[in-house]
Order: C-alpha cells, then structure tokens, then sequence
C-alpha cells in the first residue's frame, strides 16, 4: 500500500482512476492496459517481489513468490510466475497487457474497496461492464497530490515519478489536470517522469519498467501501421 495522501492506492489503482472517466467509466488515454501493466511491475519492484538482473539490467528476477494480499497484484504475479523468471522487462509488460481481463481485475479491486461500481452496458448482443466512480473523494485526493508535486513544487517520492511518468505517456495528464499548467510545468514534468529527482536503485528500475510499457506499445503501434501501409 501507498499509504498517506494516495489513500493507501497502489499505483495501478491510482493509474486505474486517472485512466476511467468519472461518471461514466469509460477508458480514456492511449495504450491503457500497457500503462497499467507498467504500473503493476513497478508496483512489485517496489514491494521487493522482483529485481533487475545485475548482469541484465533489461531484465527482472522473480525474488520472492508469497502472495502481496492485493487482488490485482497477485494477478500479476501469477501470471509472471507461469512465463518463469529472468524474461525481458518489455516481455513481462506485453504478457500482461494482452490479458484480456487485466483492467477488469484492477476495476474490481477497486469496486471491493468501494471507489468504483459496476455499471452493466448492453447493445444489441453485445454486452459489457463500465466502471463510474462510487467514490470521489479518493481520485480527487490523488489529482490534488500529483498536481502539487507537478505544479507547486513538492518533491516526488518513487511512486509519484512512476504514475506521472506512465500518465504523461499514455496521454492521461491532459485528461485528469489542466492543459495549460501542464505547459507551463512542461520541463519539472519531464524530470519527475524520468525519475531524475530520485536515486534509489528500486525507483530506478521501478522507472523503466514503467517507461518498456511505453516503448511496448509504441512498438506494437508502429508494426501495425507498417503493416497496414
């Protein structure tokens, strides 16, 4: 848990929230489920569930296997454990990311705590969920924290960098704060992203798990409109 002014969110939660929209719970951004796989690797880096290889920093170590007690995150994990250890950081990502179920999990991790509902869709016969918020009070805490630490100066700790970093890339900023402030803050947004107010070695790796998601689904977009072309 996060704990503190994130409302005890881990990072996909806080991810999750900027990545709905409020009253209808639709996704908004660009590469969602790639960004919240990046959340839920930096997430366990974090906790000490996995580690960048010393001699393959591209790649992570599965150090410790006991459940963290997080719906979400054991989700993960499990998944991580059946690919086995050592992969490439962007493999885990894509493996996750191409879980069909990946976002439903974290909405409803979110619905158990009460910040989300389900909200039940149907057209013709295709049916599906939305997940509007139950609770306003959390994602409105969590905007108020990032945007002080984007805007007013505040100094960033691990998890902040990782969320920002993965919302700026994923086109969430311009979605949850405004435009204009993120103009004027463009270059301290930029340092925060790139984790370079930080220095500890699991921020670091924290951060580039964060920033394979991004690459992963660049990757993923500029093959299939080669392809296409």
């Amino acid at each position: 848990m996060i704990g503190g002014e994130w409302m005890d969110l881990t990072i996909a939660e806080g991810f999750a929230l900027l990545a709905l929209k409020n009253e209808s719970g639709e996704k908004q951004g660009q590469f969602v489920e790639y960004g919240l796989a990046g959340s839920a690797l930096s997430e366990l880096i974090l906790r000490g569930k996995l580690a960048q290889d010393p001699a393959k920093p591209k790649r992570l170590n599965i150090i410790d296997t006991e459940t963290t007690g997080d719906r979400f995150l054991d989700f993960c994990l499990s998944i991580l454990l059946k690919a086995g250890g050592g992969k490439k950081i962007s493999t885990y990502v894509n493996k996750l990311a191409h879980k069909s179920k990946l976002f439903r999990e974290q909405a409803l991790s979110l619905v158990e705590k009460g910040v989300l509902r389900t909200e039940p869709k149907s057209f013709l016969v295709f049916n599906w969920t939305q997940y509007p918020e139950a609770d306003t009070v959390t994602e409105a805490k969590l905007r108020e924290h990032l945007a002080a630490i984007m805007f007013d100066g505040k100094a960033p700790v691990a998890r902040d960098s990782v969320i920002i970093a993965l919302a700026e890339k994923t086109q969430l900023l311009g979605k949850n704060f405004d435009k204009s402030e993120i103009r004027a803050h463009k270059a301290r947004i930029k340092e925060i992203a790139k984790g370079d107010m930080l220095a500890a070695k699991a921020t670091v790796a924290a951060i580039d798990a964060a920033l394979a998601a991004v690459i992963a689904a660049t990757t993923v977009t500029t093959v299939a409109a080669t392809t296409g072309s």
